[in-house]
C-alpha cells in the first residue's frame, strides 16, 4: 500500500525504526497501488486493510524466485499475514485450517517435491524480549505434497541448486548476442503500456527467447541435416566398395566418415542445441500466453507456473528454470484503468484472431508438404520395385547390357541398393523434424484459437470473455508443454535408462 497508508500500522519506536530502514540509500521500496477507483480513505480499518495485505501475499507468491521468510513459525490465519504468505508460497493454495497451528513439518529431504519453491526460514519472535543474543535458527522450507506438510531442511536441496544454475545458464544466454541477428516479431504496441506497466518487458523477453530458440533450432536442424548427409554418403561408399570397386579408398573414407559422425555427435550432446531449443521455445510460447493474459485483465486468474508445475516438465533437464524465468515477468498488480472491453478487443484481434489464422495456415502449409513427401516415397517404391521385376525377368539381358566396365545387373542392385538407403535416411530426417506431430500441434492449437474466437463473438459481458482467454490461454499452454515433452522423449532416454 502506500508508503503513508502503512505507516499508520506504526507507533513510537517501531515507528521510528520504520522511518530509518526506508529512508536507507541501500533500501529499494516498491509501492502496491490501491485498486482502482479507491483512496486511503477506503483502508483505514478492518477488512478493506486486510484486503491490502492480501494483494501484497498475492504479489510476493507471483513474483518470488525465493521467499525469505522472518517468521516465529506459528500458521495464524491472518489473511495476509506471515504464515499466510509462506504457506501460500509453498503449496500455492490457502491454508486448509486458520486457526493458530504450526506446521507439520519434516526433515526426511526425500519426501520433499523436487519441484517446489524455496522459502528461507529464519526463526523471529514477534517480540524483541524474546530473542536471545546470537541465537538465530535459519531452515530451508520446501513443499512435501500437503498443504500443511513441509520439508524444513538445513540446507538448500540439491535441485533447488540445479534449477538456479539452469537459470543463472539462461540469464548469461540472454546477454549475449547468440540469435539477436535473428528476426523475431514483437507482440507489444506502445499503446499497451497503458494497459500495464510490465507489457513492453514481457514482449522484451519474449523476442529474446524467440531469438533464442530459433538460433538453438538452425544449429540443431543444421546437425541433423549433417548426420543425415553423412550416413547416406556412408551408405554410399561401402555401396561403391561392395558392388562398383573394391578400392581401399572407399573403406577409409567410410571410417573416415564414421569417426567425423561420432565427433559431430559428441559436440551435439555436449551443446544440447536440440533441448535448449525446446527450452526456450516452450518459454517465449508461455510469455506470449502471459503478456495477452496481463493485456486481457485475466493475468490474476491465469495458473501459468502451477500448470507448468502440474505437465512435470521442469523435471527434464534444461527446464526446470521456465518457471523461474516467467515469474520475472508478473506486474505489482494486475488491475488498469483501461477499460475491460476494449482490453479484451485488443486481445481478441492480436492474439487469438491473429493465432487461429497462423495454426490454420501453418497446417495447410505441413499437410500440402507431408502429402509431396509421401508421393515421393511412393515413385522410389515403385522404381526399387521395377528394378527387382527386371532383375526377375530380364537377368540375362542385362548381363549384356554395359556402361563402360559395369554391366546393367551391377548397377540395377547398386541403384536397389541405394534408393532404400536414401529413402531411410530421408525418413529418420523427417522423423527429427516431427512433421506430423507439427501436423498435429498446429491443428489442435488451431482448433482451440477459433473455437474462442466464435465464442468471443457472440460474448457481450467483458468479464465472461476474460474467462474465455484465460481458459484459451491454460489449453494453449498445455498443448504446448505437450508438444515440447513428446519431442523430449524422443531425444534422450528415461531416468531409468542410466
Amino acid at each position: 500500500m502506500p508508503r503513508a497508508l502503512y505507516e499508520a500500522d506504526f507507533e513510537g519506536e517501531a515507528h521510528s525504526n520504520l522511518i530509518r530502514l526506508l529512508d536507507d540509500a541501500r533500501v529499494k521500496v516498491q509501492e502496491l497501488p490501491l485498486p482502482h477507483g479507491t483512496g486511503e480513505d477506503d483502508f483505514k480499518e478492518g477488512a478493506a486493510r486486510d484486503a491490502l495485505y492480501a494483494r501484497l501475499m498475492d504479489y510476493l507468491v507471483r513474483r518470488s524466485n525465493v521467499l525469505v521468510a522472518l517468521w516465529d513459525g506459528e500458521v495464524t490465519g491472518l489473511t495476509g499475514g506471515s504464515s499466510d504468505v509462506v504457506v501460500r508460497y509453498l503449496s500455492g493454495s490457502e491454508p486448509q485450517a486458520r486457526q493458530a497451528r504450526k506446521l507439520e513439518a519434516v526433515v526426511d529431504a526425500g519426501l520433499a517435491d523436487d519441484r517446489s519453491d524455496l522459502a528461507i526460514w529464519i526463526e523471529a519472535p514477534r517480540q524483541t524480549d524474546e530473542v536471545e543474543q546470537g541465537d538465530v535458527q535459519t531452515s530451508y522450507l520446501v513443499q512435501a505434497g500437503a498443504t500443511g506438510l513441509i520439508c524444513r531442511l538445513p540446507n538448500i536441496p540439491d535441485f533447488v541448486e540445479e534449477r538456479w544454475r539452469e537459470f543463472d545458464q539462461y540469464v548469461l544466454e540472454r546477454d549475449t548476442e547468440i540469435g539477436t541477428d535473428l528476426t523475431a516479431y514483437p507482440i507489444s504496441v506502445p499503446d499497451d503500456v497503458k494497459i500495464s506497466e510490465v507489457a513492453l518487458s514481457i514482449d522484451v523477453d519474449f523476442v529474446r527467447a524467440d531469438q533464442l530458440a530459433l538460433a538453438n533450432q538452425r544449429q540443431s536442424d543444421r546437425l541433423f541435416k549433417l548426420f543425415g548427409l553423412m550416413a547416406a554418403m556412408m551408405g554410399l561408399t561401402f555401396l561403391l566398395y561392395a558392388k562398383i570397386a573394391a578400392l581401399k579408398l572407399f573403406l577409409i573414407a567410410y571410417v573416415a566418415l564414421f569417426a567425423g559422425g561420432f565427433l559431430i555427435f559428441a559436440i551435439g550432446s555436449r551443446r544440447g542445441w536440440f533441448g535448449r531449443h525446446l527450452a526456450f521455445r516452450a518459454l517465449a510460447e508461455a510469455l506470449r500466453i502471459r503478456f495477452f493474459l496481463v493485456l486481457s485483465g485475466g493475468g490474476a486468474t491465469g495458473q501459468t507456473r502451477r500448470l507448468l508445475r502440474l505437465t512435470g516438465i521442469e523435471r527434464f533437464k534444461g527446464f526446470g528454470w521456465i518457471g523461474d524465468a516467467i515469474r520475472c515477468t508478473e506486474p505489482l498488480a494486475c488491475e488498469s484503468t483501461v477499460h475491460a472491453k476494449e482490453r479484451v478487443a485488443a486481445v481478441s484481434e492480436r492474439w487469438v484472431k491473429d493465432q487461429a489464422a497462423y495454426f490454420s495456415r501453418k497446417h495447410h502449409q505441413l499437410h500440402a508438404e507431408h502429402e509431396r513427401l509421401e508421393m515421393v516415397k511412393k515413385y522410389l517404391f515403385l522404381v526399387a520395385f521395377l528394378g527387382a521385376l527386371s532383375l526377375l525377368f530380364f537377368k540375362d539381358t542385362l548381363y549384356h547390357f554395359h556402361i563402360g566396365d559395369l554391366d546393367g545387373k551391377t548397377l540395377v542392385v547398386f541403384l536397389m541398393g541405394l534408393l532404400p538407403l536414401w529413402l531411410a535416411i530421408w525418413e529418420i530426417y523427417q522423423t527429427k523434424m516431427a512433421i506430423r506431430e507439427l501436423l498435429w500441434q498446429y491443428a489442435n492449437q488451431g482448433e482451440l484459437f477459433e473455437l474462442a474466437e466464435r465464442r468471443l463473438e457472440v460474448i457481450s459481458d467483458p468479464i465472461h470473455a476474460q474467462d474465455v482467454i484465460s481458459d484459451l490461454a491454460e489449453r494453449s499452454l498445455m498443448d504446448v508443454v505437450q508438444w515440447s515433452t513428446h519431442r523430449y522423449h524422443r531425444e534422450h532416454e528415461p531416468p531409468s535408462a542410466g
